[in-house]
């Protein structure tokens, strides 16, 4: 007997839930996309938002967008996309009450339609309108609920049409050929797109560029005696930019240097600069696939120039490193360290004892030039001190480690089946890629069957690739028995347990540590927690390495010099140098200090800023000198440090 309630539903006019909360959702497949296709991007985050309003009457105060997920794609399933996690997380605690995005392939292309069977449930059972420029399910009845899931099955079909099946089979095949399969482009040589030409599809020389790549690169290096910093050195130097502008749109897409457009392109790290040097693209060999095919087209450089080249980087690379590094010593904070800011470099040693952080202080900079030291030992002691406080000594520690070993089992069990088909895909790939570079073999097999084995080639490796993705991110996962054994022995001694053992404990519970500058001689130091509240604190540093004098700098310094200003004013204009610097360097630059050296007091060793942030945290000055051993400084004054 049919249900009367669900005939009643479907009898009903569409009633849009306007002043619900509804969930905007928007996806690109690759940060290519969304960097280059702008009209997809902008069209997501803008239109749609007018559509809802004016075309549905929606309350624009209630429309929440979920744009995470701009550069993730679609093959990606829910707890892989932050996006459209948190939109079913949404959906299933009842704020969410209807959905809007562009196509159902925006929400999932998903090949067992697992998360999409997944998602669906959820919104059936919270009745979910979910709408699309080109239908709007209700979700809760039977018909709009098979066809949301008939949807989402096209969408992998078109996908799996046209990646794997023609684009990504072709493109390996094309590759094996010595042909261009997409890839980013090496500078000193473009793409022949002339169909007509015998070069058709391969890699040629751009003249204007590959002239400099051969002299002012390969050349300059052996100069150099294969010393690349000193190369990098000169690049960093060069006013402008070190190739010239190629107009040609494939060619700026795939390119990876640094572009200024209309003018033209810099080397913008010394790990790109001996990616050109290690290439052998340049001595006219192709690689595809850990497989090289030489004379595939024609070098820029000479086999002598680049057979002289490598030597010489060799000899160096030895010189500086003759013995391998000493990796024994161990830490628990591997991992755990945070960057601060994009372009820092964060570096744990264990064997040195301290956390460096690098950066570069300018557009033109290949390389770090400006460091940071933090001792190990003191965030060490600072992430022991709130970690046993708030997990070792928590009442609720074992509710906390069953919930996180619940949350992560499902994971652990996936990563289990993924590695296995990796393993099957893997298998099944080499033997195929056997038989076509068996001679005897291949010379039975006609064209037809050779691009379809390369075809299948490419299907596996596009799989493999995907699910390798997936395989690589970091796991927390650990059995609940085992959680509970490990905890129980960190509260019974601390020591117990290596390095490596504690990092896995803290990696269930703890996001990571950010460390941030905040003045020249202080850190913040930042436990983000999992299921806590932040713990946070400060780490001083009795050397700061973060502010130079920029000629902004110098001007106000001088300004201050001709007006004569008083002690407090330049201290006050100046916030970020110390008293001691500033003396320093007026010294220098106005042949004369316009302010006393202090050179026997802490405080004038400390800038404004450095006063600022102790305040905030209700640090008193004597703490800071204790930190700095400077107590000896109450024999010139009393009062003062």
């Amino acid at each position: 007997m049919a249900n009367p309630l669900a005939v009643y539903q479907m009898a009903q006019p569409l009633i849009l839930p306007v002043n619900e909360p509804l969930g905007l959702y928007g996806r690109q497949s690759s940060l290519f996309q969304f960097q280059n296709n702008t009209e997809s991007r902008d069209y997501q985050i803008e239109e749609q938002r007018k559509i809802l309003v004016l075309q549905y009457s929606w309350n624009n105060e209630v429309i929440f967008e979920y744009f995470e997920d701009f550069g993730e794609s679609g093959t990606l399933g829910i707890g892989e996309r932050v996006g459209v996690t948190r939109l079913l997380e949404d959906i299933q605690s009842g704020f969410i009450k209807a959905v809007y995005v562009f196509l159902v392939d925006r929400l999932f292309r998903d090949k067992l339609l697992e998360n999409v069977i997944r998602f669906a449930k959820a919104c059936y059972e919270k009745k979910i309108i979910i709408i699309t420029s080109c239908y709007i399910y209700r979700v809760w009845i039977a018909e709009d609920y098979e066809k949301f899931i008939d949807d989402c099955k096209l969408a992998w079909k078109a996908l799996d049409l046209q990646l794997n099946k023609r684009m990504l089979p072709m493109r390996v095949f094309a590759s094996h050929l010595g042909k261009y399969d997409s890839r980013t482009l090496n500078i000193g040589y473009t793409v022949d797109r002339d169909k007509h030409s015998c070069t058709y599809k391969r890699y040629v020389p751009l003249p204007k560029h590959a002239e400099i790549v051969n002299e002012k690169i390969f050349l300059r290096l052996i100069d150099y005696g294969g010393d690349a910093f000193a190369l990098m050195h000169e690049l960093e130097q060069q006013e402008g930019v070190h190739f010239p502008w190629h107009d040609d749109p494939l060619f700026n897409n795939k390119i990876e240097l640094l572009k200024v457009p209309g003018v033209g392109y810099r080397i913008g790290t010394y790990t790109t600069l001996l990616h050109i040097l290690r290439n052998p693209v340049y001595i006219g060999t192709w690689k595809t696939d850990n497989k090289e095919y030489p004379g595939s087209h024609e070098a820029i450089v000479t086999r002598q120039t680049w057979d002289t080249v490598q030597y010489l980087l060799d000899r160096r690379q030895e010189s500086i490193h003759p013995h391998p590094r000493n990796h024994r010593r161990d830490t628990l904070l591997k991992g755990l360290i945070m960057r601060p800011f994009p372009g820092c470099i964060v570096s744990v040693s264990p064997h040195n004892g301290e956390i460096s952080l690098a950066w570069k202080d300018g557009e033109n900079r290949m390389h770090p030039n400006r460091r940071d030291i933090i001792t190990l030992a003191t965030v060490e002691t600072m992430f022991q001190d709130v970690f046993t406080r708030r997990v070792l000594l928590d009442d609720k520690c074992h509710q906390y480690a069953q919930a996180a070993s619940s949350l992560y089992e499902a994971e652990a069990k996936d990563r289990v089946h993924i590695q296995e088909t990796m393993n099957g895909l893997e298998t099944r790939r080499r033997a195929i890629l056997d038989d076509l570079e068996n001679p005897k073999m291949r010379k039975k097999m006609s064209e037809r069957t050779i691009e379809e084995k390369y075809q299948k080639v490419g299907e596996i490796e596009g799989e493999v690739a995907r699910l390798n993705a997936v395989l690589n991110r970091p796991t927390k996962y650990i059995p609940l028995p085992d959680l509970i054994s490990l905890i129980e022995q960190l509260r019974a001694n601390w020591d117990s347990l290596p390095p490596a053992k504690i990092r896995d404990v803290a990696l269930v519970f703890c996001n990571g540590i950010l460390l941030t500058p905040r003045s020249n001689h202080i850190w913040s130091f930042e436990v983000q927690w999992e299921l806590w509240q932040n713990d946070s604190g400060i780490i001083w540093l009795n050397v700061g390495d973060k502010y130079h004098w920029f000629d902004e700098d110098v001007a106000t310094l001088k300004d201050l010099a001709d007006r004569d200003a008083q002690l407090e004013e330049v201290l006050q204009a100046l916030p970020k140098f110390s008293q001691t610097a500033i003396s320093n360097m007026s010294l220098r630059e106005c042949g004369r200090r316009i302010v006393p050296k202090g050179s026997h007091r802490l405080d004038a060793y400390m800038t404004r800023e450095d006063m600022s942030i102790i305040e905030q945290y209700g640090i008193g000055i004597d703490q800071i000198a204790a930190l700095r051993g400077a107590i000896k400084a109450r024999e010139f004054n009393g009062n003062e440090y």
